[in-house]
């Protein structure tokens, strides 16, 4: 068969492809170059990254059979993917979503970062091909464990995935203490309404908390639940659990006032006197005081009824609380943490026991669960399905984590450059990869 010429259609195809291949590989090198032997640190986007889409998410290749969350298979996975994050956890990444939503007429600029004053507990990193790298921290006197515990966690979820390298790049400036003050784009553990420029990020316990004896998330999670479900001893010896109906009826809080006095301070007033009422100050700086009121977290949950109550802002007891089988009983709250849309104050499917905060309607309230235990244990079934066997999960707090950075990069014009040139052109890397800096005994 002899060869035909193409006809004038076809070599156009043919330049037109040439073309377009010939001016990818020059963009390619220029961006390449440019990245490399100059002090770039960023570069703009030509396109935003499209938010997560909703439909078949969970489902399998084959598109026939649905995945669902397992919690005695699944809590401690912390490689879910995308898709069962979702299907898992809907309730979990309300407030990433409302930050994006607030930031898209105003995308966050890579200056907003330079600009931001770094106060005590704060740091500067950048996610790269899915690897975490510190490019700056200020002072952590006080807040030494959290930053590491927060930037362990982050770097946790990254690597429990085999697509991180798919994970956007990211540069973002975190706060380790209660709360951020900062104009902004700041990542904090807790927000305000007012806090527009807040992005939520789980809190340093969900590694450990080992100022206050907590220890490591998932063991005092499996303390928590021998406490309520049983356990069985590596010799086979079985210690059962403890029913809802034989827990104390007292409502028990411990901690100090000074965090919070005007809060703390008329939760003492309303249960003085009150035979449920279990509450007793700590004051943290005497050794004796504490010896003697501190109780370990899982014994909390021997109690029916759990107060729970702001700090500075939020109050790092409150997802330990949730994991209990007890009654979670808390003011109305200010501060939110990224678990809180999945709160029910009311109705069948109520998992905790919202009062006023000022406490006037706290006797009432428990007075009547105290009457009405079937109605209490309700609640507390309630709390354990949605919170210790779903929301507070670590599988849901990688899930998170994954999350923000995805949704954050979805509000960034930018791109953050791991390389810049020094005043001698010679390459450099702009952070410290996690593992040397976790590691340099800051």
């Amino acid at each position: 068969m002899r060869w035909q010429q193409p006809q004038p259609s076809t070599w156009a195809r043919f330049l037109g492809t040439g073309a377009l291949v010939s001016l990818a590989i020059i963009t390619f090198l220029v961006f390449e170059g440019r990245f490399s032997n100059d002090v770039t640190k960023y570069a703009l986007k030509s396109s935003m990254i499209p938010p997560p889409k909703d439909g078949s998410f969970g489902r399998c290749a084959n598109g026939t059979e649905k995945w669902e969350f397992v919690a005695g298979r699944d809590a401690n996975n912390h490689g879910l993917s995308e898709e069962q994050c979702l299907a898992a956890f809907p309730k979990l990444f309300v407030e990433a979503d409302k930050s994006v939503e607030g930031r898209k007429a105003n995308l966050v600029k890579y200056e907003e970062l330079d600009e931001l004053v770094m106060e005590d507990g704060m740091f500067r990193a950048l996610i790269y091909n899915g690897e975490l790298y510190v490019v700056d921290y200020a002072d952590m006197t006080y807040t030494q464990t959290r930053a590491k515990s927060t930037l362990s966690s982050l770097n946790r979820a990254l690597q429990a995935v085999p697509d991180r390298h798919n994970i956007p790049n990211v540069e973002f400036v975190l706060s380790s203490d209660d709360f951020s003050n900062g104009k902004g784009p700041v990542w904090s553990y807790s927000k305000r309404d007012e806090d527009s420029t807040v992005w939520l990020m789980p809190d340093f316990g969900y590694w450990s908390w080992p100022e206050v004896k907590v220890g490591p998330y998932k063991e005092i999670r499996r303390r928590i639940a021998a406490v309520d479900d049983g356990e069985v001893a590596p010799d086979g010896s079985v210690t059962p659990g403890m029913s809802f109906q034989d827990k104390r009826k007292q409502l028990l809080w411990r901690g100090s006032v000074n965090t919070n006095h005007e809060i703390r301070g008329k939760l003492l007033k309303a249960v003085q006197g009150q035979s449920w009422g279990s509450v007793r100050v700590i004051d943290w700086d005497e050794e004796n005081d504490v010896r003697f009121n501190l109780l370990p977290m899982e014994e909390h949950c021997r109690y029916m009824f759990l107060a729970h109550t702001e700090g500075r802002s939020f109050s790092g007891r409150g997802k330990y609380l949730l994991n209990c089988r007890s009654v979670v009983v808390s003011h109305k709250l200010v501060w939110r943490e990224a678990h809180h849309a999945a709160l029910i104050a009311s109705g069948p499917d109520a998992n905790f026991v919202e009062v006023e905060r000022d406490f006037s309607d706290l006797h009432t309230k428990l007075e009547f669960l105290i009457d009405n235990p079937e109605a209490a244990e309700r609640i507390a079934n309630n709390t354990v399905r949605t919170f210790r066997d779903r929301y507070l999960t670590p599988a849901a707090e990688s899930c998170y984590w994954r999350y923000l950075v995805r949704r954050y990069a979805s509000a960034c014009e930018f791109e953050p450059v791991l390389y810049h040139a020094d005043k001698d052109g010679k390459r450099q890397m702009r952070g410290t990869p996690f593992e040397s800096w976790i590691l340099s005994g800051h």
